[in-house]
Formats: structure tokens, C-alpha cells, sequence
């Protein structure tokens, strides 16, 4: 893996050409294909790195450390199914593995003979969305909340309490963020509520529900030991949301680090796979945002903390 100064780098190269050479240096730079296949280098990396999750997930004793990565991407290409087909939302998706008609009978509610979490997800996103009426955002805050949940589950099912304290804290992060975005947006409270039920932290969230954006720096501060909001404070509106993204992906960045000092176990793996999602996301984001114009001020607060 590489360090966060590798990106800067990409950011700050005089020409597309500099960055299509740093790339050949990393692990898949021979699919980026040069200067001219810069503009798709977001899923030449996101297909690179999916399949070395694959492989290590073959060699892994418990598939089910690589799966908790993997299904993500899987649940996203499910809820972008079902807003198209649905919803009639003109959004893209991640590539099933499974086949949309598999998609289709899960959603359905048929025998789709998927393995958990996904009819888990399903059940919990129609039993949220039959307790409120059809408020605009309705379907996301309940996807959005089965799928963490569902992530908690499964990280539970490793045995591996580190694993289950990391995807705790990945609950509380991306909870955190989806009420505060909800709030931003001026979503109904019934809403609201979908966005917190089976959160791993309760306690906050109620807090947060009932406490002005205002104090949410403070209360977060004191709730999330090891997370920095000393610069929530001075943000403002939706600057506010950005730094708080930044400062838990930092946050949980740091936690999957300590993996390094496992000796033995599952925990090692998961961590280094946690580190070759934000270096996925990294390159794809800093080569493609360079190759279509976009200037590094505007992608730099967007890169991911590294594992290295």
C-alpha cells in the first residue's frame, strides 16, 4: 500500500502524463492503460481492488472477514436496483454478481437463495418503510440503517471483537452522518427516525436528535473518544458535515491501524483490507479527477485516510 503523500503527489503533478507514471508504480498501474485511460482510472481501481479482496477472501480462514467488504459494494448495486426499477430514479450501480433477476426476486419477496445479509436487508427496509408514509427520502433512511445493522451482524458472526468494535464504530460514523445530512435537508422526523433506529449507540443519538446542530460538535466530542472535533466547531453548514466526515474517517482509520499489532488471527487481514478500500478509492478519485479537469483544491478534502 501506499502513503497519503503518493496522492498529494497525483494531485500536485504538473501533467497527466507524471500521473499515469506514478501509477505504473502501483500494484495494478499496468491496467490504468496511460495518460488516456485516466478518466475511467475510478472503476479500473475499484475493479482492481475488488478483485485482490476476492482473492484474499479465497486464501482468508474466515471469509467472512473479506465478505463485510465486499457485501457493501453488493447492497449498493441492490439499493440502486431497486430506486431504478422502482422509484424510477436514474441512478447507477455497482455490477451484481448475482444478476438482476436475482435482485428482482429478493425484492419481490420470492426464494432468491442469497445468503445473509441481503434477505435481511430486505425485510428490514420493508418493515421500516410500512411504519412511515412515503416521505421524500423514506426508502434511503431505512435501506441505509438495515445496512449497517446488517454490517454489525455479520462483523459479530467473525468472532473477532476487534472486528465488531471497528464495524460498531463504522456504525456510529455513518449513523452520525446520514442524521446530520437528514437534518441539513430538513427531512420529516419520521424519517429521522428510520435513520437512527438499531444504532449501535442509542444514547448519542437520541442526544442527537433532540439537541440543535449547535451543540452536536461537543456532544460528539465527548461520545466518540479519539475522534477530533476540535475543527467542528469553527465549520459552517455544510462545511460542518465535510469536516466531521473527514474526522471519522480519520477515526476509524486510526482504530484499523491497531490490526498491525495483532499477532495472529483474522484481524490482520481485515485491517489491511480496510486499507486497500480507501487506497482504492484514493487513486480512482485523484487520477480520474485529474484526467477530467477537476482541480486538486476541490479533491483533496475528499481523499480517504491511508492504512499507511
Amino acid at each position: 500500500m501506499v502513503p497519503a503523500s503518493f496522492f498529494e503527489g497525483l494531485l500536485d503533478a504538473p501533467s497527466l502524463e507524471e500521473v499515469s507514471h506514478s501509477l505504473a508504480d502501483t500494484l495494478f498501474g499496468d491496467r490504468f492503460g496511460g495518460p488516456e485511460g485516466l478518466r475511467e482510472a475510478d472503476r479500473t481501481a475499484r475493479d482492481a481492488y475488488r478483485g485482490l479482496m476476492k482473492e484474499m477472501q479465497d486464501i482468508s480462514p474466515d471469509a467472512t472477514v473479506a465478505e463485510l467488504l465486499l457485501v457493501q459494494e453488493q447492497l449498493r448495486s441492490l439499493k440502486n436496483f431497486v430506486k431504478r426499477t422502482r422509484l424510477d430514479m436514474p441512478v447507477s450501480a455497482p455490477p451484481s454478481r448475482y444478476g438482476e433477476e436475482v435482485w428482482e426476486r429478493l425484492w419481490a419477496g420470492l426464494d432468491a437463495e442469497l445468503p445473509e445479509p441481503f434477505p435481511a436487508v430486505v425485510r428490514r427496509t420493508r418493515d421500516a418503510l410500512g411504519s412511515v408514509p412515503a416521505h421524500p427520502g423514506a426508502f434511503d433512511a431505512a435501506f441505509d440503517g438495515a445496512c449497517l445493522r446488517a454490517l454489525c451482524d455479520l462483523a459479530r458472526r467473525t468472532g473477532s471483537g476487534f472486528i465488531a468494535e471497528y464495524c460498531r464504530r463504522y456504525d456510529t460514523a455513518k449513523g452520525v452522518e446520514f442524521l446530520w445530512r437528514g437534518r441539513a435537508l430538513g427531512l420529516h422526523q419520521d424519517v429521522q427516525r428510520l435513520l437512527v433506529e438499531d444504532r449501535a449507540e442509542p444514547e448519542l443519538f437520541a442526544a442527537l436528535r433532540q439537541s440543535d446542530l449547535g451543540r452536536w460538535p461537543v456532544l460528539l466530542g465527548s461520545a466518540l473518544e479519539g475522534l477530533d472535533a476540535g475543527g467542528l466547531g469553527a465549520a459552517q453548514g455544510p462545511g460542518r458535515i465535510r469536516q466531521f466526515v473527514r474526522a471519522a474517517d480519520a477515526w476509524l482509520m486510526d482504530f484499523a491501524r491497531a490490526a498491525k499489532h495483532v499477532a495472529f488471527g483474522p484481524e490482520r487481514v481485515f485491517g489491511c483490507l480496510v486499507g486497500l478500500a480507501a487506497e482504492a478509492h484514493n487513486l480512482g478519485l485523484a487520477a480520474a479527477g485529474r484526467a477530467n479537469g477537476i482541480a486538486p483544491a476541490i479533491l483533496r478534502p475528499t481523499l480517504m485516510a491511508c492504512y499507511v
